[in-house]
């Protein structure tokens, strides 16, 4: 495995030589989910694994979690014990 860093130095160049089943595996993983390239898709799997992130469904979760709370559809902790049937004791 080498690096390289580009002239402005915010990009480095990583080579890494893997299986040729594992790279046909990334190729049709980047293809399937619309990466423009092998480098975006191993970017982003590389970020997953060092970055906590959320998934779109996750995003949109939590985003609807914040549209509840900014419209009032919410509940106390105790009204949804009762609402579900949860006795504390």
């Amino acid at each position: 495995m080498s690096t390289e860093t580009d002239s402005n130095g915010d990009m480095v160049k990583l080579n890494v030589k893997v299986p040729k089943r594992l790279l046909e595996e990334i190729d049709e993983l980047a293809e399937e989910l619309e990466y423009t390239n092998r480098s975006e898709f191993v970017r982003e799997v590389l970020r997953d694994t060092t970055e906590p992130i959320l998934t779109p469904g996750a995003r949109e979760g939590v985003s609807e979690g914040y549209a509840d709370v900014a419209a009032g559809r919410t509940m106390s902790t105790d009204e949804a014990r009762e609402r579900l049937g949860i006795d504390t004791n």
